[in-house]
């Protein structure tokens, strides 16, 4: 890396992300109050716009559509993952709820000062880990020809619930580069002791990261979720030495959360606020670059191409 680079991908979903879990109390607060889900994108909308920094919106294609307007798109015989996951019968009943189309989010998104991306978070929030290669296919498919409607074309893409697979779906519709897992201290393959006390030093340190060539696309891992339930007090201390040992380093530090991570911690807005402040002090200084996923990797790809040359 020419210099130390920050990256925030935030994984807009609504009621799509919780498809597989209808009881989490994220969409319990949802449903109570269909417009709290957006109330929580605008927040951090405004917050990024404070601090100037581009985020990339991972998007659940669906949300581009207007309420009931995907009848036209969708059909009976689409490929499913399993049996009874977003079938006809169920489809037709959430597909006029504010909780599964979002064009109004996006043309906030758009109409933002700060110049955001916006990638592809899947179609229906289908684990690729799980499906088979033709639900892969047109799961990508249908959101990259539902953006391109939009007049463009997403360069980043984020699997439902970081469950990686099928990445050659990816490449065969533009996308450049994709959010890895969460880099971690030690391998799966390590003793279990050692990715027992890696696990909780993981929850006092966020990693740097790089980007990963890999089957002709780039992974970015994550560094740290923003979010946690469990010891979030460890939040920001995480998110500062983590910034720090990039800066050290010359490499990537990559956060995501859910927007609705925000619903569930009251001091959650405070803590993203305060780090943000310290990465746009940094990035005025000059020891810090802030990208999105599609600048990182038309950058990647430009250095690629020049080495190529070089050589």
């Amino acid at each position: 890396m020419a210099k130390p680079v920050f990256v925030i991908s935030l994984d807009l979903e609504l009621g799509w992300g919780f498809i597989a879990h209808p009881e989490h109390k994220a969409l319990r607060l949802l449903n109570n109050d269909p417009q709290c889900g957006r109330g929580v994108a605008k927040l951090l909308l405004n917050l990024l716009q404070r601090y100037n920094i581009p985020a990339s919106w991972a998007v659940v294609g669906h949300l581009f559509l207007n309420q009931g307007e995907g009848k036209r798109w969708i059909s009976k015989d689409l490929p499913q993952f399993k049996d009874g996951w977003v079938n006809w019968d169920f489809y037709c009943q959430i597909c006029s709820s504010p909780l599964y189309s979002a064009p109004d989010i996006i043309n906030e998104i758009l109409a933002s000062p700060v110049t955001h991306e916006i990638g592809l978070h899947s179609f229906f929030h289908i684990p690729f880990s799980l499906c088979n290669q033709e639900a892969a296919r047109l799961e990508v498919e249908l959101g990259v020809n539902l953006m391109r409607k939009w007049g463009f074309a997403p360069q980043s893409f984020v699997f439902p619930g970081n469950f990686i697979g099928h990445i050659d779906a990816l490449k065969g519709q533009g996308i450049k580069i994709y959010r890895g897992n969460d880099a971690k201290l030690c391998k799966k393959t390590a003793p279990l002791l050692i990715r027992k006390a890696s696990g909780a030093i993981g929850k006092l340190i966020a990693l740097p990261v790089l980007p990963l060539w890999k089957e002709d696309i780039w992974e970015i891992p994550g560094s740290m979720s923003f979010y946690d339930p469990f010891v979030p007090f460890t939040l920001l201390s995480r998110a500062k030495t983590g910034l720090r040992r990039t800066i050290r380093t010359n490499k990537v530090f990559h956060i995501w959360l859910h927007p609705w991570s925000l619903l569930l911690s009251k001091g959650l807005l405070q803590d993203l606020e305060t780090f943000l402040a310290i990465v746009s002090q940094k990035r005025d200084e000059g020891t810090l670059k802030v990208m999105t996923m599609g600048d990182l990797a038309s950058c990647l790809n430009q250095n690629r191409g020049n080495h190529n040359v070089s050589r």
